[in-house]
């Protein structure tokens, strides 16, 4: 079957960008700390108080730089594990190109089992790029991720999960910043990797110097930059790891860095919206919905009680759609969105 000119132009540009100079044979340095070819290196990237557990797997032969990323929010386990393990799974002497893998971005909220914020300045880390070395804790830490990663990188993954009180229906962000061969390319690297619910966004600022959020930093410097969720509930179950894993597997082989075909999703389903519903009171949320339920505009998806128990709200789809994520913790405050519905 003859392949469409789409097609061919993508091939075309994918091999440019993987061929580009950013890599070469030579060591990686990274923070000062340089890795040989056919090696795997792990260490502490150390900036001011900023510690980040990083490993650099450098392959032998040519190829692109890989960035993945656990842990920006500290509560979100299943991809810290799958990265563990990733770095026992390569053969540094087969792989083309670089892997640098950031074990755990926000070790703080980690230890102290905070949901998103540090405890260092109650700030969220995924929305404080691109930093500021002078900065408070969290800004810091952007900053480093910004200087010392992205800048080194050509594909970056930003791994997570639901928070510890919700459940999602796992899903791939695929940002678009107006940049039509970025963009093309970052929606390929999406279905990529093997998801089958992929989510178009693009409500981040296209402001290098106010990117907000880190594949944002990414996709502002022309590097295609994804956001995979996977797994909830502050768990690490073994589906979610070996599911995180099979993204990974399948960005490597995308990008030829590791012999084989990515295995798409053979049904995608591509989502251009997404729909938050808030809470108007105080009380006690409880779901009538759950993720993945297919619901119509004007269906119940959730109800609020006052401390009582009396009913106060009854909260409805405001468009039909895909739940998404939906809260699972009784607590509510007037404002709050415990419900998300993803729209195509």
């Amino acid at each position: 079957m003859k392949r469409s000119v789409m097609e061919k132009l993508f091939s075309v540009l994918l091999c440019c960008l993987i061929s580009a100079p950013a890599w070469a044979l030579a060591n990686f340095k990274l923070n000062n700390v340089e890795t040989k070819p056919g090696e795997i290196n792990s260490y502490f990237v150390e900036k001011g108080n900023v510690n980040l557990p990083v490993t650099v797997i450098q392959g032998k032969q040519e190829g692109p730089v890989l960035l993945l990323t656990a842990g920006i929010h500290g509560d979100e386990f299943p991809a810290m594990f799958a990265l563990q393990r990733l770095k026992n799974e390569i053969d540094a002497k087969k792989l083309k190109g670089t892997v640098v893998i950031v074990h755990l971005a926000n070790l703080a909220g980690f230890h102290e089992r905070r949901i998103a914020l540090s405890p260092m300045d109650e700030k969220n880390l995924n929305r404080e790029f691109p930093g500021d070395i002078n900065g408070t804790h969290t800004e810091q830490v952007a900053a480093l991720l910004t200087e010392e990663f992205i800048s080194r990188a050509d594909f970056l993954i930003d791994m997570h999960s639901g928070r510890t009180s919700g459940t999602l229906l796992p899903h791939v962000y695929s940002p678009f910043v107006g940049d039509k061969k970025l963009d093309k390319l970052t929606f390929e690297f999406a279905k990529a990797t093997g998801m089958k619910h992929i989510v178009m966004y693009g409500e981040r600022p296209r402001d290098p110097d106010n990117s907000i959020s880190y594949p944002n930093t990414a996709m502002t410097r022309g590097k295609p930059g994804l956001t995979t969720e996977i797994g909830h509930l502050g768990e690490r179950n073994e589906e979610d790891i070996l599911a995180d894993l099979e993204v990974v597997h399948n960005a490597l082989k995308f990008l030829k860095m590791l012999p084989g075909s990515a295995k798409e999703s053979p049904a995608p389903e591509i989502y251009n919206s997404l729909t938050s519903i808030a809470s108007p009171a105080d009380g006690f949320f409880t779901a009538s919905a759950k993720v993945g339920d297919k619901v119509e505009k004007g269906d119940t998806v959730a109800r609020i009680t006052d401390y009582f128990g009396e009913p106060i709200a009854t909260l409805k789809a405001p468009v039909s759609g895909i739940v998404l994520m939906i809260n699972q913790s009784p607590p509510i405050k007037k404002g709050e969105t415990p419900v998300t519905i993803a729209v195509k």
